[in-house]
């Protein structure tokens, strides 16, 4: 259920258990990433030396984003962030570009108060981000600038989150906070195509946040340390993933997912990267005996998952698990006639949160 450029990317990469990719798509992948890492670097440069201006909004700016192609927790990882400046006395508004979603231009997915669009129409990061967070509008549009004014406009936020924004040059920030999976957090080292960086890691030689994810002190408390050495301008912070109880559908349970260990299995994901919640439930004991995989952002339809719920039963397992970015486009067409489980995701910050970098007024910055 991969794509060709799925397996072609991940061949590229070198992944465990994929063939690797030949010399001659290596080299067409090389000469790409070559073109794609002169624009970008020229890109920023524009914007560095000032010959590029980029828009500002009324209120601070802090962005959300990566420097590799997805995996690294951007959704939990604002939800997170906007959930602590709002306990901290701000009234935040997240803006989002809306991914996946079939609505154009400047839309208001949640007022904080009621949801204003659903999937297919609003994209699956988006709409969840506004099912988690009551009393943080969340606004979409490829336009960050001109859904920011709207924004502003009609809630009068003292705070915007930028969710992926690292890459969005033309709209100014306040705070940059870039997110590295601890376990891989510059994949080969390589720039898109032939690797999964969307910008040179020199980008990261600033004042910013850094941020690694899924962090473990017994595996990465020496790349920690090699992180603060590599990037003295930057502040470095460490955050952990859990898998929560899961949700039962139908019906809507919470269960355990220490109930779930002896229950055959098949997991359920459309991501950038599915391996990495195969390998979190296996660690909680799971008996994943399938991982059915589809490409990020896949909108579900009636016969795949009617297709995929039959291949389970076939191969006499009890359920399918599955992801909240995932039931978010499920929750239409899933059969009844298998149970399916979905696993909510938290996060936790393991060191102190840099906050006055940004002066924000509602937090007496």
């Amino acid at each position: 259920m991969t794509t060709w450029w799925q397996r072609s990317f991940r061949s590229l990469q070198g992944e465990a258990g994929v063939p690797e990719a030949g010399p001659l798509l290596r080299g067409a992948a090389g000469v790409l990433a070559h073109c794609y890492g002169f624009g970008s670097r020229s890109r920023r440069r524009l914007y560095d030396r000032g010959w590029l201006v980029p828009k500002r909004l009324p209120a601070p700016v802090l962005s959300i984003g990566n420097l590799t192609v997805g995996g690294t927790g951007k959704t939990p990882f604002t939800a997170y962030l906007a959930r602590y400046y709002q306990n901290a006395g701000c009234r935040p508004v997240v803006l989002s570009r809306g991914y996946g979603g079939r609505a154009q231009g400047i839309q208001v997915v949640s007022d904080g108060h009621r949801l204003h669009l659903r999937p297919p129409w609003a994209g699956d990061e988006a709409y969840l981000l506004a099912t988690q967070l009551p009393g943080v509008p969340v606004v979409t549009g490829s336009n960050r600038h001109q859904a920011g004014m709207l924004a502003w406009e009609a809630f009068r936020p003292d705070l915007f989150l930028l969710d992926d924004g690292f890459q969005h040059l033309s709209l100014h920030r306040d705070l940059d906070v870039v997110l590295l999976d601890a376990a891989q957090p510059f994949g080969n080292g390589r720039l898109l195509p032939r690797g999964p960086l969307r910008e040179p890691v020199a980008a990261l030689a600033k004042p910013l946040v850094l941020v690694l994810t899924r962090y473990e002190d017994s595996r990465h408390h020496p790349l920690w340390l090699a992180m603060r050495q590599s990037f003295p301008a930057a502040t470095v912070v460490r955050a952990s993933f859990h898998l929560q109880d899961a949700v039962l559908y139908p019906g809507g349970r919470r269960v355990e997912l220490a109930a779930l260990v002896g229950k055959r299995l098949a997991g359920l994901a459309s991501l950038a990267r599915p391996e990495v919640f195969s390998a979190s439930l296996r660690a909680h004991g799971l008996d994943l005996q399938r991982l059915f995989v589809f490409p990020d952002h896949h909108p579900y339809t009636t016969p795949e998952v009617a297709q995929v719920a039959a291949a389970a039963r076939g191969a006499g397992l009890a359920a399918v698990i599955t992801t909240e970015k995932d039931w978010v486009r499920l929750a239409g067409v899933w059969p009844l006639t298998l149970p399916l489980y979905v696993v909510p995701l938290t996060v936790t910050l393991l060191d102190d949160w840099p906050i006055h970098p940004l002066s924000l007024s509602c937090l007496g910055g």
